[in-house]
């Protein structure tokens, strides 16, 4: 596999910084797909897939959780209200580490969630200190994958559980849409599934279940274009009219991009010694 030419963790950080505001009114505090299913079919995709990620992680109050790349930190606070564990988020955005702060002062939760400015290649904790790791839409902005998955191996304790949940490319991207995987995610490349399925392998956790969940990526990009044409004049106003036509077409091969040429798996795997 052909490591992508990645940003810097600095480099991504300002990018998110950078966009912060963008981000804030296409996804809320949401940095994720949206899940459909049956359970709940009211409830908001984005926090469906929440949900969905909490119950495979299988914790519970007094343990402890890593959430890499947590971003404004609203599925690390949920995580923490569902579980009662204490759960620490991670991100290389100092804009989005001091929203999640703030986020979770106001949920009344800043004694169980903290937020770190933190590099995921280079985690500054103990052997064994998390009884779970989150890595949730970020290990695909790292340079060193499998770097970082032997990261979380030494931080998790024996029998702890990752939970990842990222898009793989699934087939051969032409140039038209490697150019716009490569200025809309600022990766050169993604993983395959087959490719994480090897580098977990390595990294020695034991996967446990490995789900398809492209159909669930498909159709959080169908609803793309109506999510830009609502909020068009939000960013029109903050932007400017050229930003905004800007943003609007390149949005537009993202979501094509998405919908037809990439795809999503949820990894659940184990640290077995």
């Amino acid at each position: 596999m052909t490591q992508p030419e990645a940003l810097t963790p600095e480099e991504v950080g300002e990018f998110y910084d950078d966009r912060g505001w963008l981000y804030e009114i296409f996804m809320g505090h949401n940095l994720h797909i949206g899940y459909w299913d049956d359970v709940d079919p009211a409830a908001d995709p984005k926090d469906r897939l929440t949900d969905v990620l909490i119950e495979r992680t299988r914790v519970r109050a007094g343990q402890r959780v890593l959430d890499v790349g947590c971003g404004t930190g609203r599925p690390t606070i949920r995580l923490a209200a569902a579980t009662g564990a204490e759960v620490v988020g991670i991100n290389v955005s100092a804009e989005q580490v001091a929203q999640g702060k703030e986020l979770a002062r106001e949920a009344g939760l800043g004694d169980r969630v903290g937020f770190e400015l933190v590099d995921a290649a280079e985690l500054p904790y103990d052997d064994g200190s998390f009884d779970a790791v989150w890595a949730v839409e970020s290990l695909m902005y790292l340079g060193d994958r499998p770097g970082a998955l032997r990261e979380i191996h030494r931080v998790l304790a024996p029998g702890g559980r990752l939970v990842l949940a990222d898009y793989v490319e699934s087939g051969e991207l032409s140039a038209r849409w490697r150019r716009v995987l490569t200025e809309g995610f600022t990766v050169a490349s993604l993983p395959t599934a087959d490719d994480y399925r090897d580098m977990l392998r390595v990294a020695d956790l034991e996967i446990t279940d490995f789900e398809d969940a492209t159909p669930h990526l498909r159709r959080s990009a169908q609803r793309i274009d109506r999510l830009v044409a609502d909020n068009y004049h939000l960013v029109e106003e903050r932007g400017g009219a050229a930003f905004a036509e800007q943003f609007k077409a390149s949005i537009s091969d993202i979501a094509t991009l998405e919908r037809d040429h990439l795809g999503y798996v949820i990894v659940i795997s184990s640290r077995s010694r």
